[in-house]
């Protein structure tokens, strides 16, 4: 991380973990039981409340990667300053 250009982008690491971590916990729930008194849900939907709950971690993520790439790098550059006029 600190040897790229990714530190200059403000929220880039807590986006990537984010969709990470819900993405992680998505494909976990496959191989999880569900909880007896959600399990009716898992029926209905077939997707578990833990998948449900992963889907908007992984949005929210994605929306914060999407934020920091879309806005300009933090500290990466340095402007000159402007000569004044006399």
């Amino acid at each position: 991380f600190w040897k790229t250009r990714a530190r200059y982008r403000a929220g880039l690491l807590v986006g990537l973990f984010t969709v990470g971590m819900g993405v992680g916990r998505f494909v976990n729930e496959f191989f999880r039981e569900p909880d007896a008194h959600l399990a009716d849900r898992v029926i209905e939907t077939g997707l578990s409340q833990g998948q449900w709950l992963s889907i908007p971690m992984i949005a929210v993520g994605v929306i914060v990667l999407v934020y920091s790439l879309v806005r300009q790098p933090v500290g990466g550059t340095k402007s000159e300053p402007k000569p004044q006029a006399t």
